[in-house]
């Protein structure tokens, strides 16, 4: 059985309004978005470091990507997105040894290598935290790009 986790978070509830109402709803989204690459970022070099160093293209492979909008099944329609979705992890498809998937959990032919399972325990908590730190960043500096732009605006 897995293990159960509590959070307690604060402080996201006053960056949530700030976002909403101090923000244009384009520049919210890409505050966002850049807050989450970039909160990321230890979590993709963390999975590098942990993946299979004679697989070296799985390592030199992860990327943190925009997650595309899934389809409505049984339609050529796309689920309407209202957040920002990153994923971390492994760009490269098949790699020597296998699918990227094999070397985390195995096969009956070879053990398993995990490095994104590992990189999420030991990151989850500072990505929380990094997710706080970095969005108060990136809201301040588009407030301040919106005032920027407004003073040159008035002239």
């Amino acid at each position: 059985m897995g293990k159960s986790v509590k959070l307690k978070l604060s402080g996201f509830r006053e960056l949530e309004r700030a976002m909403a109402e101090e923000l244009p709803k384009a520049t919210a989204k890409a505050v966002l978005r850049r807050t989450a690459v970039n909160a990321m970022e230890p979590v993709r070099l963390g999975m590098e470091a942990r993946a299979p160093k004679d697989k070296r293209k799985l390592a030199g492979g992860m990327k943190t990507r925009n997650a595309k909008a899934e389809r409505i099944p049984g339609t050529k329609r796309y689920a309407k997105q209202s957040g920002v979705s990153v994923n971390t992890g492994p760009t490269t498809g098949p790699v020597e040894g296998g699918n990227p998937a094999w070397q985390e959990f195995g096969t009956v032919d070879m053990p398993a290598h995990p490095y994104a399972r590992p990189t999420a325990d030991a990151e989850g908590m500072n990505v929380i935290a990094q997710v706080r730190e970095e969005l108060t960043a990136q809201i301040d500096k588009a407030k301040a790009r919106i005032a920027k732009k407004a003073a040159k605006a008035k002239g």
